[in-house]
């Protein structure tokens, strides 16, 4: 009697716990808050500080990546459950960033492109990453996705501060999308 009581409380909590993992994506907007806060620093520097733009770009994507893995592994541990192939993925779709920077960046100087079109490529790549992995990841990309593609190709139609412009509506929509988007269980718990 004891061993099948047992068995019940363990498949019930194998079965709670997958359940648990399988509803939750992230829990906080912390992630979205890091990138909105990178997204709004930086494109506001490309308007007003040209000069420092390029060091704040070269560090701030390495520093939010190694934070958003963190904020991400922290936030699965306080589920209770830890998913190596979600997280994985998660890491290899953003990482990948960082390769095909490094070929753009090999384009844009053999071909001498202008700073400002190689902000407009960058822009318009973490559009299609945010978008792809709101397709593939989690749909509160989706947004913000949308809103760098449509305004890679709007920088060249804004004033008087395009950069800035862009970078405070793509925050605005990672902030929105994660809060608007959350799971009906999360908003239960607000």
């Amino acid at each position: 009697m004891d061993t099948t009581r047992k068995l019940e409380e363990d498949v019930a909590f194998v079965r709670q716990a997958v359940e648990s993992r399988d509803q939750k994506q992230y829990t906080s907007i912390a992630i979205a808050v890091v990138w909105a806060v990178i997204i709004a620093v930086g494109f506001t520097l490309n308007d007003f500080k040209n000069q420092a733009s390029g060091t704040f770009w070269l560090i701030a994507p390495m520093v939010g990546f190694f934070l958003s893995l963190w904020l991400g592994k922290k936030g699965q541990q306080d589920c209770g459950v830890e998913n190596r192939s979600d997280m994985r993925k998660h890491t290899m779709h953003w990482g990948s960033l960082f390769v095909i920077s490094a070929v753009v960046m090999s384009i844009a100087f053999t071909h001498k492109f202008e700073g400002w079109v190689i902000g407009q490529l960058f822009t318009l790549l973490s559009g299609v990453a945010l978008f792809f992995g709101g397709l593939h990841l989690d749909r509160r990309f989706l947004l913000p996705g949308a809103v760098l593609i449509i305004g890679a190709a709007a920088l060249d139609y804004l004033a008087p501060y395009p950069w800035t412009t862009v970078g405070l509506v793509t925050s605005a929509s990672l902030i929105i999308s994660a809060i608007w988007m959350r799971p009906a269980y999360e908003k239960a718990t607000d």
